[in-house]
């Protein structure tokens, strides 16, 4: 094709036909520009394309990470429940006087044994790190989607804040005389140091003496794991508020697509 230009070319030159060559000239240049266009537009479409099959790719991830987030906080309110409930039949068990310091400490582990809720936010941490954030054009999603993680944020930290808290006062209580003997009465303490060795700890029942300072400390600790947990409920529904506008929006966002 370029030789057949060519050719035209010298023809119209050595034929002294310069106006037409002229013609000839422009129209070959506006010709080379209408393909360099072509070539551009061609290449923009597939960016664009591109760019939205990427954008939706996100809205579909942040979806799952946010559909696991509902289901990982309807179980961690079940757990919390459970929690509560058990350091509820543990207050009731202590003042019966009719169970064992082993059984009280043992079941106490359960009360106050909880997971740590951890959002899955990878896939938003990812949009703002690579700044791919600028793919999401609708605005609206954009939006919800940074208030939400925004907020996230602050109400984590209080959890954290009330779960060390929560954790100082247990370490404090099992650490805080030997007296208190609640370490060696531990199952998988038992199972490390033997019948031989646990028989020459000092055993202390406390749990049958309502004026022993250790009952009350084993009390208030018991009322204070519900009152921190309840607290979890609470942070954990917050959450769950929290995430219902983006979720609503990315639902309707991702299925009609």
């Amino acid at each position: 094709m370029i030789k057949f230009f060519r050719k035209i070319r010298q023809k119209m030159l050595t034929e002294n036909k310069f106006s037409k060559y002229l013609i000839y000239a422009i129209g070959e240049i506006v010709l080379v520009v209408i393909g360099i266009l072509i070539a551009l537009s061609i290449n923009n479409w597939n960016d664009n394309r591109k760019n939205i099959k990427a954008e939706l790719n996100y809205y579909n991830r942040i979806l799952d990470d946010l559909e696991m987030d509902k289901q990982l906080i309807v179980q961690s309110l079940e757990k919390a429940d459970k929690r509560i409930e058990t350091s509820k039949e543990l207050l009731l068990e202590l003042d019966s006087g009719t169970k064992s310091k082993k059984y009280l400490l043992n079941k106490f582990l359960i009360a106050i044994r909880g997971d740590v809720f951890v959002v899955r936010d990878v896939t938003f941490k990812d949009l703002i790190s690579s700044g791919n954030i600028k793919l999401l054009n609708d605005i609206k999603i954009k939006n919800s989607l940074i208030q939400y993680y925004s907020e996230l944020e602050n109400v984590q930290t209080q959890m954290k804040q009330n779960r060390d808290e929560n954790l100082k006062n247990i370490f404090g209580l099992f650490n805080s005389s030997i007296e208190f003997g609640g370490t060696q009465e531990l199952e998988y303490v038992n199972q490390i140091i033997g019948p031989e060795i646990l028989h020459t700890l000092k055993q202390v029942d406390w749990t049958k003496d309502k004026d022993n300072e250790y009952y009350e400390k084993f009390q208030m600790e018991l009322l204070f794991n519900i009152s921190m947990t309840d607290r979890e409920k609470q942070h954990l529904t917050t959450i769950s508020n929290l995430m219902n506008s983006p979720y609503d929006l990315l639902v309707k966002k991702c299925r009609k697509n």
